[in-house]
């Protein structure tokens, strides 16, 4: 830990860590718990494990340095010595497990990523308390090498894996042979990293979680009537648990991972993430279960299985309160960990199908595929993750079933994209230990993201005025969904394409009895543009913040806000071209063509100042994979279209992690949307029935030449963040005209 230290700090003198006894602490600890203090310059740590001394060390720099860690920031920080005095604070949690990540975030966020990255991850999973992440790197190496051993081609195996930036969709059976293939030394490289994340994981005290066999095969492995499951057009082999080779190819996979990469125990299968099973059949899905976790306890007696509650609110009207108990009650008791993925705004442990008699996890998803939204609903996180915390709290021992919230075991935070919105993520970690008072928890918050311990006062007060506003707006209570980007919308047709954006990529079951969507439906909340206002102000304070006190952090938020405001406005001038095509006025086309077009290139420009932001940062950490150059094409083109078209054309998932990055707005966005405002003008031309084939054939023609151009693109920032900033401002603040 002390390494942790030395490389978050910069230093890591006169810091002591020892472990709760009885001769340092008034009773002995019953859950996960930490002692921070700090005398004479000395820091002391004291803490039941080494995640718990991580987390304590992380307090003291919040509680009383001031300072933060988050994605964004520089580090070393490099704080001065000697360390403050500080009275003894204890806090400890109920939550044995506190698990991060999710399958996909090696797809949306990660799939690209060296040690360095990996290392700084880690470090952050360490400071927040994580002790039970998800370790999705080199899977596709124990597959490969299990199922060349029951007698599949190796390149047909490659085939099937398909592209590298899809892998976590083809490791839970939703696609297959899709892009790719991957680079000759690809499994060999991964599981070399795959080796040095799970060492300093288990160095910091974490227990990683790897995949296991869920049953899904490549084609050469099945037979012309093994079932199968189906997800956005794709069609995946999935074995009968009654055949043989499906226990054996689930025994081969659990002890090659044993033998390359060691095992803590945990183990992540969900083989219907998104699919319906081939039966509904009580007994089936109890078999499937009981064949999988056979497979994991194969290679490891002590294996326990860590589910996605996902399914069960995905396809909830097949996953009854009788199906979820076939496949729960068939692993052992206390052999298997359900998450609640979705808990922040769709939750199953409540809903009466009886999760919560399992060991289970609240968990939040957040965001979806990477795309931009600046949300989070502070408030009912609060109320809702810090309830069932201090219910359990309450109830005595993490698992013994509490009042109310059954045998809850932990948290979760299992995001398809990190690196967005910080403040969310800086809440639910600190909620692990206590629940405080969001106003006030807010306001240190302030001073920690943004170094203000020493500020002048007119620079605290505008930051501190700054998130007053955003708890108003895009933080406020209700705020649990993403507002989509109207810029990221596909044009397909004469209307404007949001309806079409709000379904992208979710499944939305008609006869389901709630209809739940990751997105807002922004064209029916005023909210959405009413709060404009208020956001601009809160940018122009945030801009007073970055002249006075520069630094990424500040930076990052100012571009999230000013991107909101830019992406937003432009909605209505969407809305007017699309009504100036219909009512025959050319020149209103034109007009409003004119300014959809500047806006974009504003916020290109804008993203161009900070460096996570460059479409070329992506390219480029896609491309250093490859070893000559078709291999780096190969790379470079399926980073792109996981982007854009995601997968065929027919697939529905069209911008489902589109982003607003440099580059990607500049040679994607802004030609599709010419595209679309040249056919308003046939239209206005030659009225409504003018046939829009001529223009779809465009529109996919350009996505698909864009996702094949090989080219990587800058990675170097450039621009004046303040003069961008204060110019967008002036243009933005008011609706468009």
């Amino acid at each position: 830990m002390l390494r942790l230290a030395e490389r978050v700090l910069g230093q890591a003198g006169q810091i002591e860590i020892a472990a709760f006894d009885g001769d340092t602490s008034p009773a002995q600890p019953t859950h996960p718990a930490y002692q921070y203090s700090a005398v004479g310059g000395v820091l002391r740590v004291l803490a039941t494990d080494t995640v718990a001394a991580c987390a304590g060390l992380y307090a003291y720099v919040k509680d009383v340095l001031g300072a933060q860690v988050s994605w964004d920031t520089a580090l070393p920080l490099r704080p001065s010595t000697p360390w403050p005095d500080a009275d003894p604070v204890r806090r400890s949690t109920p939550a044995e497990h506190r698990y991060y990540l999710n399958v996909v975030t090696t797809g949306y966020s990660a799939p690209y990523w060296d040690w360095q990255r990996w290392a700084r991850e880690i470090d952050w999973m360490a400071l927040h308390g994580i002790t039970t992440p998800l370790m999705m790197v080199g899977h596709e190496a124990i597959l490969a090498r299990a199922f060349t051993d029951h007698g599949a081609d190796p390149a047909q195996v490659r085939t099937w894996l398909g592209s590298a930036a899809h892998l976590p969709w083809t490791m839970m059976g939703c696609t297959n042979s899709f892009g790719g293939p991957l680079p000759e030394d690809w499994f060999e490289d991964r599981l070399d990293l795959a080796g040095k994340i799970l060492r300093r994981m288990r160095e910091l005290g974490m227990h990683a979680v790897l995949p296991a066999f869920g049953g899904h095969v490549p084609d050469a492995l099945a037979s012309p009537d093994t079932d199968r499951t189906t997800w956005q057009g794709f069609s995946t082999a999935l074995l009968d648990p009654q055949e043989p080779r499906f226990g054996q190819i689930a025994e081969s996979v659990a002890t090659a991972q044993a033998e390359l990469l060691g095992t803590d125990h945990l183990y992540s299968a969900d083989p219907f993430i998104e699919s319906i099973p081939p039966s509904g059949d009580l007994a089936d899905l109890a078999e499937h279960s009981r064949t999988v976790y056979a497979g994991m306890t194969a290679a490891d007696p002590h294996a326990v299985w860590v589910m996605q509650a996902w399914p069960f609110h995905y396809h909830r009207q097949f996953w009854t309160t009788e199906r979820i108990a076939a496949v729960t009650s068939a692993v052992p008791d206390g052999r298997l960990l359900l998450l609640d993925l979705w808990a922040e705004h769709a939750p199953v442990w409540d809903d009466g199908r009886g999760i919560t008699s399992t060991p289970w996890l609240w968990s939040v998803v957040h965001n979806f595929g990477g795309r931009f939204s600046v949300h989070g609903d502070l408030h009912g996180l609060t109320r809702d993750l810090g309830g069932v915390l201090d219910t359990a709290r309450a109830a005595g021992t993490a698992d013994a079933p509490g009042d109310g919230v059954g045998r809850l075991a932990g948290t979760g935070l299992a995001m398809e994209a990190i690196e967005n919105n910080p403040v969310f993520y800086e809440l639910a970690t600190d909620l692990t230990w206590r629940t405080p008072d969001l106003d006030a928890w807010v306001h240190d918050y302030v001073r920690q993201r943004y170094g203000l311990s020493q500020a002048a006062p007119s620079t605290i007060g505008a930051a501190t005025r700054a998130w007053e506003l955003l708890l108003t707006t895009l933080y406020r209570p209700g705020a649990s969904r993403s507002t989509p980007s109207p810029l990221i919308a596909r044009p397909w047709e004469v209307a404007p394409p949001f309806a079409r954006q709000r379904s992208a990529g979710e499944f939305l079951d008609p006869d389901a009895p709630v209809i739940i969507s990751a997105n807002i439906d922004a064209e029916s909340d005023p909210r959405v543009e009413g709060d404009l206002p208020a956001i601009a102000d809160a940018a122009t304070l945030l801009l007073e913040v970055a002249r006075a006190r520069p630094g990424p952090e500040v930076a990052h938020d100012l571009v999230d806000l000013l991107t909101h405001l830019v992406a937003q406005r432009s909605r209505a001038v969407i809305r007017a071209a699309s009504a100036a095509a219909q009512a025959g006025e050319v020149d209103g086309v034109a007009h409003q063509g004119e300014i959809l077009a500047r806006a974009v290139a504003d916020l290109d420009r804008l993203a161009a100042t900070q460096p996570d932001r460059l479409l070329g940062t992506w390219l480029t950490q896609a491309a250093r994979w490859g070893r000559d150059e078709s291999e780096r094409a190969t790379l470079v083109r399926d980073a792109r279209r996981l982007l854009t078209v995601w997968a065929r054309q027919d697939s529905g998932l069209h911008d489902y992690s589109g982003r607003h990055w440099s580059g990607l707005l500049a040679d994607f966005y802004a030609p599709r949307w010419q595209l679309w405002i040249d056919y308003l003008t046939q239209v206005a031309t030659h009225g409504a029935d003018t046939d829009p084939g001529q223009f779809r054939s465009a529109v996919v023609q350009l996505e698909e030449d864009w996702a094949d151009e090989p080219s990587l693109g800058e990675t170097e920032p450039r621009g004046d963040l303040v003069a961008i900033a204060t110019e967008l401002l002036d243009r933005y603040r008011e609706p468009l005209d």
